[in-house]
């Protein structure tokens, strides 16, 4: 498994942050997609975690060292389904369509916003998925292969339904310790049917780009690898 730069990596997300507030400010039309700002700032969370979660495993070993990384994990895994969560803000353009109707036809704000929101959800996307690439490598190194492809399809279908219960029952991540009372009951409101079949494919959704964007990645390695050992046998 090719691990990843993170300083440079790191170096990349922050220009392409700073692009998509760019076009944000530029081709914003409504006030209404201010959220936007919002969820990108969350779908920072996880990776600054991630990323903490690598600094101290680099560490040598401390007093509270296990305990810290507990914490760091656990709050990742709060905050993870901000990320994908982007994703179903298309919902904004489909609801108020009626707004960007002229003549019969949708105007250009629509597709503004539209690709606004495209480039938004890319961003916050890839900030979840690097983020899980680099705990996957860390659990990977901790517990072997199989134990951490195990925690990518937990916490991608974990992710699910956050997005569910983000998005149908307005919960946020820190809901959970500011009004942990009223956690258990929302979740035994969601487990019906149609909210777990919308758990499922969101997970599946997750799960799908995430393996996708491993295997680009590890694709890539494996084929540079084979053919510098062909040249080398040349």
């Amino acid at each position: 498994m090719k691990e990843l730069q993170h300083t440079k990596l790191t170096l990349f997300l922050v220009v392409l942050t700073l692009l998509n507030v760019i076009v944000y400010a530029i081709f914003r039309n409504k006030t209404y997609l201010d959220f936007l700002i919002w969820n990108l700032f969350l779908s920072w969370l996880p990776f600054i975690f991630s990323g903490s979660v690598l600094a101290v495993l680099r560490r040598k070993p401390f007093k509270l060292k296990t305990a810290l990384l507990v914490c760091l994990c656990v709050a990742w895994l709060l905050f993870f389904p901000n990320a994908p969560y982007v994703i179903s803000d298309f919902v904004h353009v489909t609801v108020l369509k009626s707004n960007y109707l002229e003549r019969g036809r949708l105007n250009f704000n629509y597709w503004y916003d539209f690709l606004v929101i495209y480039l938004f959800s890319w961003t916050c996307l890839l900030l979840g998925v690097v983020s899980t690439y680099q705990l996957h490598g860390a659990a990977r190194k901790r517990f072997g292969k199989i134990a951490a492809w195990l925690f990518v399809m937990f916490v991608s279908f974990l992710g699910g339904y956050g997005v569910l219960l983000g998005r149908e029952y307005r919960l946020n991540s820190w809901d959970v310790i500011a009004n942990g009372h009223i956690i258990a009951s929302i979740i035994k409101t969601s487990l019906y049917g149609r909210a777990i079949i919308f758990g499922l494919l969101f997970g599946l959704v997750i799960s799908i780009i995430y393996i996708t964007f491993y295997f680009f990645i590890n694709g890539a390695s494996l084929l540079q690898q084979r053919e510098t050992a062909e040249q080398e046998e040349t």
